[in-house]
């Protein structure tokens, strides 16, 4: 029996962020939607956005230097929210299966709308933080390279005197 701590789960999340930020993704927008199954367009999909937000900003905030924040943002963004319209098309359709009888037709046209739901969503928002985070910490790394120079240059200039 292994002896794991919330402490190395966390260094784990964030080594593998990537993977981690999809199951961040899949699992908070699962958990809300079978708490409470509504929508603004079609169910799952306010579920999904939230979900998809905290898992793409968690793993873009653990980012490593060889990793692009656009790419992986949207990576992120719609690999966590098709994961989540499988795992919601498989709730529903059981609970539809449990009312109708088991039917595989139902299946696909529900997983067929949360597809649809799943591109739009994680790809506008993966996009979207993706960039929002590349800005931010593109125009911070700047400044520090502007304020790196800036000493170097103070500290050059307390050598030649």
């Amino acid at each position: 029996m292994t002896n794991i701590s919330f402490a190395t789960l966390y260094q784990k999340a964030r080594e593998k962020n990537v993977l981690a930020g999809i199951v961040i993704v899949d699992l908070i927008a699962f958990i809300s939607y079978v708490i409470f199954s509504a929508g603004i367009f079609y169910y799952g999909d306010l579920q999904m956005c939230i979900g998809c937000i905290i898992g793409t900003i968690f793993a873009l905030k653990n980012i490593k230097s060889n990793q692009s924040y656009l790419k992986h943002g949207i990576i992120v963004g719609l690999g966590g929210t098709i994961l989540t319209a499988i795992s919601c098309s498989i709730f529903d359709w059981i609970i539809l299966s449990s009312i109708n009888g088991l039917n595989l037709s139902y299946f696909l046209i529900i997983l067929g709308f949360f597809f649809i739901e799943a591109i739009i969503i994680g790809i506008i928002i993966g996009l979207t933080i993706g960039g929002i985070m590349w800005i931010f910490y593109h125009s911070k790394d700047k400044s520090l390279r502007e304020k790196s120079i800036k000493e170097d240059e103070f500290y050059e200039g307390l050598i030649e005197k």
